[in-house]
């Protein structure tokens, strides 16, 4: 996806003022602080990925639900994030599944969010190797904050 229809679904999550931007390719090893939700075909092969910092998932994981941005700002600061915040970016992430797939991809769909790199399964470390395509935005959530977001597929 480009930043436009990126813009459109966060828009559609969180409604307001968002700015989607290009960014930088997040770092997709442990240690690194970025949370990975790994998606699965039929099979449930590993298929694709979206990486995100703990800014976004904070920020994000706050909004969907409207708790306050005091939280998100707490969650950032100490890189620590409530399970509500978890939860929400998990249906974040479950709604951000539609940005990958189109007439050419196989059907796939959320599989698990991993606030910690380092227990991505093996399965799961080696497909992220082999992912070529990407996509990497800077993403303003509204009365919350900035923060990063990639999306990756085979």
């Amino acid at each position: 996806p480009n930043a436009a229809v990126m813009k459109e679904t966060v828009a559609m999550l969180f409604g307001g003022d968002v700015k989607v931007t290009p960014g930088k390719p997040l770092d997709t090893k442990a240690g690194s602080g970025n949370l990975i939700a790994m998606y699965v075909d039929d099979d449930d092969k590993p298929v694709a990925a979206a990486l995100c910092d703990i800014p976004f998932a904070a920020n994000a994981g706050c909004a969907l639900s409207m708790l306050p941005a005091g939280a998100a700002k707490d969650a950032i600061k100490t890189k620590k994030l409530e399970q509500t915040m978890l939860d929400n970016l998990y249906e974040v992430m479950n709604i951000l599944s539609t940005l990958l797939i189109n007439e050419r991809t196989p059907h796939l769909k959320l599989s698990t969010l991993y606030p910690d790199l380092g227990k991505l399964p093996a399965d799961a470390r080696a497909a992220l190797s082999t992912m070529k395509g990407r996509a990497d935005f800077i993403i303003s959530v509204p009365r919350y904050g900035v923060g990063g977001l990639s999306l990756l597929v085979a």
